[in-house]
């Protein structure tokens, strides 16, 4: 099963309490060619399209993953890092 650590929903609900996302819109990790910035991953604001895999953090939505993308990441996990280089979602693929 695709893990999000508590770090990562963490950092998803301070994203989302800084923002005020219009009702259907959520945070949703995408990956090229959807997502477009640096890196192979990222998260971007989406309007729900049917399907997606929502993921919770105390009681609120942080996360919404493409059903596919959900399956192929099984054994994956999602976290924030917080180190002396720098902080940043990562993405551990097994």
């Amino acid at each position: 099963m695709f893990e999000v650590t508590v770090a990562a929903k963490d950092e998803l609900r301070n994203i989302l309490d800084a923002r005020s996302l219009p009702p259907g819109r959520y945070l949703k990790l995408a990956i090229k060619p959807e997502w477009t910035g640096a890196g192979d991953f990222g998260v971007v604001i989406e309007v729900e399209k049917g399907g997606e895999v929502f993921y919770e953090h105390e009681g609120q939505v942080v996360l919404a993953v493409d059903p596919g993308l959900a399956e192929n990441l099984e054994s994956s996990v999602f976290d924030f890092k917080d180190t002396s280089q720098g902080a940043g979602f990562t993405l551990d693929v097994y």
